[in-house]
C-alpha cells in the first residue's frame, strides 16, 4: 500500500512506536507531520526520517502538547499551512 499524496499527523512521534510509525509512513510516500513535547527528541526523529532519504518538503515538525487546545490548534494549523489537507491521524501517548 502506498500513502503517496496522503497527509499523516503522528502524535508522540519523538520516540518509540510513534517514531517508527512516522518513519514508515514517510518512507511510503506520505506527507508527515511529527509532533511531540520534547524538541530535542523530535529533532532526532526528524533527522532519522531525512537520513532515510525522505525530502524535507514531505516532512513537518511541530513541538506541541496535544493534550491542550492550543497545542492541537498549532498542530492542525501548521499541517494545513504546509500540506493543505489531513487524511490520517495517528495518536500515541
Amino acid at each position: 500500500m502506498s500513502f503517496s499524496g496522503k497527509t499523516v499527523i503522528i502524535t508522540g512521534s519523538s520516540n518509540g512506536i510513534g517514531r517508527s510509525a512516522a518513519l514508515l509512513f514517510a518512507q511510503d510516500g506520505a506527507n508527515v507531520t511529527i509532533t511531540g513535547r520534547n524538541a530535542e527528541r523530535l529533532e532526532e526523529t526528524r533527522q532519522l526520517i531525512l537520513k532515510s532519504g525522505v525530502s524535507e518538503s514531505h516532512l513537518n515538525s511541530v513541538v506541541a502538547d496535544v493534550t491542550t487546545s492550543d497545542g492541537q490548534n498549532l498542530l492542525v494549523k501548521s499541517t494545513l499551512d504546509k500540506f493543505e489537507k489531513i487524511h490520517i491521524l495517528v495518536v500515541f501517548f
